[in-house]
C-alpha cells in the first residue's frame, strides 16, 4: 500500500469504484452480476433491507457504510472476497426458507469474520489511522485510551459495517422481534474476536468509561439521582451505565470515521444519555 492511496474520508471514487450504493430503506450490491443470475425478478437479491434498525436507515449511516465498504473493496480486497462471501449469505437468506438464525450466525463467522478479512481491515485501519492519543489518568488508569484502543474500536466499527446489511436484511425477512438483541448477538463475535485477545477488552473499557462518567454526574446532581426519584424509574448508576454502554455499541461505534476522535464521540454519547435520561427529566 503506497502513499498515493487516498485516505478513506478524502477519497473521491470514480464511477467504476462504486460497488455498494443505497437509497431509502436499502443498501444495494451487485449480487446478481457476481453470480450471473438473470431470471425475472432476481434483481431483488441485490437489495439489503436496512429498515429494521431505524438509526441505521439514515442517509448518513447508509452513505458512510457504502463509502467504507467501497474503499475497502478497491484498496484492500481487490479480489472481492468480502463481496463474494456476503453475496453467498444473501442468496442463502433469500432462496432458502429453512436458513435459520443459527445457520446465519455460523456463516457470518465463517465467511465475514474470517481471519483473512480481519487482516485486511487491520491493514486499512493502520494506513488510515491519524490520531495521536495521549489522554492519561493517573488516578484511574483503566480510563486511559491509547492508539491501540482507538485502532481496535475503529476495526470493530468497520467489521460492524460489513455485517449490518446482512443482519438487518435477515431480521427483515425472518421477522426478528428484537433487532437490538440480534445485533448485539452478532457484534459479540466481533468484539470478542481472538484478534483482539491481549490487545484490549473493549467491553471492560467501555463500561469503565461509562460508569466513571455516570458516577461523576450522580455526584454533581445528587438531588436528581436520589433513590426516591430514580428507583421509581428502575434507574441506578450501574443500570444507567450499562444502558449508555449498550447505546455506544449499537448506535455510536458503527458511525466511527477516521477523521473523527472516536473516544470523544463515546464521551459525548454518555453525556447526552445522562442529560436526556436523567438530568433533564422533569419530576413532580
Amino acid at each position: 500500500m503506497g502513499s498515493r492511496i487516498p485516505f478513506t474520508d478524502e477519497w473521491k471514487p470514480r464511477k467504476d469504484d462504486i460497488i455498494f450504493t443505497n437509497t431509502k430503506d436499502v443498501i444495494i450490491a451487485p449480487v446478481t452480476k457476481l453470480y450471473d443470475v438473470k431470471e425475472e425478478g432476481s434483481e431483488l437479491v441485490n437489495y439489503f433491507w436496512i429498515r429494521p434498525k431505524k438509526s441505521y436507515n439514515s442517509d448518513l449511516l447508509r452513505d458512510h457504510t457504502c463509502r467504507y465498504l467501497n474503499y475497502f473493496e478497491k484498496y484492500y480486497d481487490p479480489e472481492l472476497e468480502y463481496l463474494t462471501n456476503m453475496s453467498y449469505i444473501k442468496v442463502m437468506i433469500d432462496y432458502f426458507a429453512d436458513y435459520n438464525m443459527q445457520n446465519f450466525i455460523y456463516d457470518i463467522n465463517r465467511y465475514i469474520l474470517r481471519t483473512e478479512i480481519f487482516n485486511k481491515v487491520h491493514a486499512m485501519v493502520e494506513y488510515n489511522y491519524s490520531l495521536s492519543l495521549n489522554y492519561k489518568n493517573a488516578n484511574t488508569p483503566q480510563l486511559q485510551y491509547t492508539d491501540e484502543h482507538a485502532k481496535a474500536l475503529m476495526q470493530i466499527s468497520i467489521m460492524m459495517n460489513m455485517c449490518i446489511p446482512l443482519i438487518t436484511h435477515f431480521a427483515y425477512t425472518r421477522s426478528v422481534s428484537d433487532i437490538d438483541e440480534f445485533l448485539l448477538d452478532v457484534y459479540d463475535f466481533i468484539i470478542y474476536a481472538p484478534q483482539f485477545n491481549g490487545v484490549v477488552d473493549i467491553i471492560a473499557k467501555l463500561f469503565e468509561t461509562t460508569i466513571s462518567n455516570v458516577t461523576k454526574n450522580a455526584r454533581n446532581n445528587a438531588t436528581i439521582w436520589a433513590p426516591t426519584k430514580q428507583d421509581i424509574r428502575g434507574k441506578s448508576i450501574v443500570t444507567h451505565s450499562k444502558g449508555a454502554e449498550r447505546n455506544i455499541i449499537l448506535n455510536i461505534i458503527p458511525k466511527y470515521a477516521f477523521n473523527q476522535n472516536m473516544v470523544s464521540l463515546n464521551y459525548t454519547s454518555i453525556q447526552k444519555s445522562n442529560k436526556f435520561q436523567i438530568t433533564d427529566i422533569q419530576y413532580e
